[in-house]
C-alpha cells in the first residue's frame, strides 16, 4: 500500500470550526508509557484495513446551512443593555441563511491498490434526481475515501513521521475510548493533518477522528473586521460506528465554523451534518496475495 494512502481534502475559501464529540482531556499529566503498545496495535488496524478488498454501498445524506453574518455596533445590537452587561466593541447578526439537503447514493470499491468512489445524486432540496458519477454539491469543503482516516494518522508507513500524545479518555456512544493527539513532526505538502483520535480501548479500532485547524491550508484563527477581531476555530469530525467484519466504516460527519465576537458572544457561521446509512456491503474482505 502506498504511503499516501490518506483522506484528501478538496479545499474552498472557508474552514469550519466546532467542538462535537470534544475529549476530556486530563488536566493532570498523563502516563504515556503505554503509548507504544497503543501505537502497535492501532498499525494492525491500519493493516486489516489497507489489506482489504472493499465494495459497498450507502446512503450519503448532507443538511448544511450557511449563515449569513452581519456586522453591528453592540450598542445597536443590544439597546436595553448597560455599559457594565457587554463588552465594548461589536457583534454579529444572523440576517438569512441559505440551507440545503442532499441525498447520495455512495459507492466505495478498492482492490489491490487501486481505489475510487463514485455518487449517484439522488435528491436535492426535496427534488427527486438520478445524477451518476457526479461531484459533491457542497458549499464549502470536501474530503475524499473517508473510511481510510485512520490510515493517515496510524499506519506504520506514517507513524515515523507524526508525534503522538495520550490526552485522556472519553466515551463514543456507550463505548469507552483512550484519545490520542497526532501532529506532523514537521511540516510537509501532504498529510499535514493535525487530529484527535478516539480508540476503542478493547480491539484498538478507530471510533472517531477530530481533524484540527491546523489540517486545512492557509487557516486563520483570528479574522480582522469593522467590529475588532473575530476569533474562529475549526474542526471536521467523523465518527465511525458501522461495523462489517471487523473493520470501522463513516456513519457519520460534522462540519462546523464558528466566530467569537468582542462582545464575548458565539455565531455559528457554517454547519453541515453528513449521514452515512443503509450500507450494502458486496466485498469486504482480505484479499488474497499470491507471490
Amino acid at each position: 500500500m502506498s504511503k499516501k494512502f490518506f483522506v484528501t481534502w478538496l479545499a474552498s475559501a472557508f474552514l469550519f470550526a466546532g467542538q462535537p464529540g470534544a475529549a476530556q482531556e486530563n488536566p493532570q499529566p498523563v502516563d504515556q508509557s503505554r503509548l507504544p503498545s497503543i501505537l502497535e496495535k492501532t498499525a494492525e488496524y491500519c493493516e486489516r484495513l489497507m489489506g482489504m478488498a472493499l465494495n459497498f454501498v450507502c446512503l450519503e445524506t448532507i443538511k448544511e446551512t450557511d449563515f449569513n453574518l452581519r456586522e453591528k455596533a453592540a450598542a445597536k445590537l443590544y439597546p436595553q443593555s448597560t455599559a457594565t452587561s457587554i463588552k465594548a466593541g461589536g457583534d454579529l447578526a444572523s440576517t438569512s441563511s441559505k440551507r440545503n439537503v442532499y441525498k447520495y447514493d455512495y459507492q466505495m470499491i478498492k482492490m489491490g491498490e487501486d481505489f475510487k468512489e463514485k455518487r449517484t445524486l439522488l435528491e436535492e432540496n426535496g427534488n427527486k434526481k438520478k445524477q451518476e458519477n457526479v461531484d459533491l454539491k457542497t458549499m464549502r469543503m470536501s474530503a475524499k475515501f473517508l473510511v481510510f482516516g485512520p490510515v493517515g494518522f496510524l499506519s506504520r508507513s506514517w507513524q515515523a513521521d507524526f508525534n503522538y500524545e495520550i490526552i485522556g479518555t472519553d466515551k463514543v456512544g456507550e463505548k469507552p475510548a483512550l484519545v490520542v493527539r497526532a501532529s506532523p513532526k514537521e511540516p510537509r505538502e501532504e498529510n499535514n493533518n493535525f487530529g484527535k483520535i478516539w480508540i476503542d480501548e478493547k480491539d484498538s479500532s478507530i471510533l472517531r477522528i477530530e481533524w484540527e485547524p491546523q489540517s486545512l491550508p492557509d487557516f486563520q484563527p483570528v479574522v480582522p473586521s469593522g467590529i475588532g477581531e473575530l476569533k474562529r476555530k475549526a474542526s471536521w469530525v467523523v465518527t465511525y460506528d458501522v461495523v462489517k467484519n471487523g473493520v470501522r466504516f463513516p456513519g457519520q460527519q460534522t462540519i462546523r465554523e464558528t466566530f467569537f465576537t468582542p462582545v464575548g458572544r458565539t455565531h455559528t457561521k457554517y454547519l453541515a451534518d453528513y449521514t452515512y446509512s443503509k450500507y450494502r456491503f458486496f466485498t469486504v474482505e482480505t484479499e488474497v496475495k499470491i507471490k
